[in-house]
């Protein structure tokens, strides 16, 4: 994780100079003339920029059983978190353009299913069978959006603008853990055993997917502050749709048996407060 910030760093100290370097306009004007107050950017201009953004996530099945039909699945609430990164815009003409960058996206949701199948009930259960969990996810992905953006002219003396962008982001896995309540029966289906776990690593291969895609789309207003900065301010959604979030089939925690649940989907909401310069 420390190597991960470093490179950000560095990668972001080194865009950041570049950009200081585009000190005139095309036609010879200075970047600090009238013409060029912030979030005036021109067709062809780069803009850089930071955020940082409290979120509520959830944790969505896309269907109310497993896919085997054991298990009754359910989402049992949403969860605070935060996101945090770099931004880089490109306008390919003066109200049109892509927003790209980096983010951490630090994430999660709850998630409960139940055995449905064969013996749920008496005294005698299926052996070595999971009968009911609680999974409360805690995930961290580094993500790269690739989002068209598109931004109103300036409206009134003060120089605002409204924008919207619709995109995707890809999102690569860097930590998961839950804290989990797992009921389940022993070889012999004569007795039911709970273990529980308090925010421990997911073990398992492909136990989450390491690789993670969403669709995204939000809008906001940027105000601009110098000749040179500007701050904005935006509503995000994110919805991930490809491939499933979790996949507790493969978890390896300890306990007897396995189950699935009904192809959890990650979703987040997300208020960004940011500046680009």
């Amino acid at each position: 994780m420390k190597k991960l910030f470093l490179s950000a760093a560095i990668i972001f100290t080194c865009i950041n100079a570049v950009h200081a370097q585009r000190y005139e306009y095309e036609d010879g004007s200075p970047a600090g003339s009238p013409r060029h107050h912030g979030g005036n950017s021109r067709e062809g201009d780069l803009r850089f920029g930071a955020y940082f953004a409290p979120t509520i996530a959830w944790m969505h099945p896309t269907t109310g059983k497993s896919d085997n039909g054991l298990y009754s699945v359910s989402s049992e609430g949403s969860k605070l978190g935060y996101m945090w990164g770099l931004l880089m815009d490109y306008y390919f003409a003066e109200n049109y353009g892509i927003a790209t960058g980096f983010n951490l996206n630090t994430s999660g949701g709850i998630i409960s299913t139940k055995y449905v199948g064969p013996n749920t009930s008496g005294s005698t259960y299926a052996t070595s069978t999971v009968y009911q969990t609680k999974f409360n996810y805690n995930l961290q992905y580094f993500e790269v959006p690739f989002n068209l953006k598109l931004r109103s002219d300036e409206l009134g003396a003060a120089g605002i603008r409204i924008f919207g962008q619709l995109g995707v982001t890809v999102g690569f896995n860097i930590a998961r853990k839950a804290t989990y309540t797992v009921q389940y029966s022993d070889s012999t289906g004569t007795i039911l055993t709970e273990q529980t776990g308090n925010n421990e690593k997911l073990k398992g291969t492909l136990a989450v997917p390491p690789v993670m895609f969403g669709l995204n789309v939000g809008g906001g207003a940027e105000y601009p502050i110098t000749d040179k900065m500007s701050i904005y301010a935006g509503l995000f959604f994110n919805n991930g749709f490809a491939p499933d979030a979790t996949n507790p089939a493969n978890y390896d925690m300890g306990y007897n048996g396995s189950f699935k649940d009904g192809n959890t989907r990650l979703n987040n909401l997300a208020i960004r407060i940011g500046i680009f310069f």
